[in-house]
């Protein structure tokens, strides 16, 4: 699981002036997060309620991370729910500590 910094998130403080911004905007940016746990790549997505994807190597936990992600997409739309909240790079760096990298997927907000 992903060490948490502090015991509240950078992001929660303006989260509700942002949700409604981001909910605006046609585009969506979701981070997928690495970080270096006891010697194993951890990936995860804040914002997404999941168990940590671990892996030895990188590739084969952003492989994994991603089809996690594309599922979590289709029933999101399918559903009509609305995306939650995804912090910026720095907000993400602030509050997991280990991060190695942080990649975007950017897909179009269907409403």
């Amino acid at each position: 699981m992903a060490f948490v910094k502090r015991n509240y998130f950078a992001f929660e403080q303006n989260e509700e002036k942002k949700t409604e911004k981001q909910q605006d905007n046609t585009k969506i940016s979701i981070p997928l997060v690495f970080t270096r746990e006891n010697g194993k790549i951890h990936g995860f997505v804040p914002g997404i309620v999941m168990k940590d994807i671990v892996h030895e190597d990188i590739s084969q936990c952003e492989i994994d991370l991603k089809e996690h992600v594309r599922k979590f997409v289709i029933k999101t739309r399918a559903e009509n729910l609305s995306f939650p909240f995804f912090p910026t790079n720095e907000q993400i760096k602030r509050d997991f500590k280990h991060v190695v990298i942080i990649k975007r997927l950017n897909i179009q907000n269907k409403k």
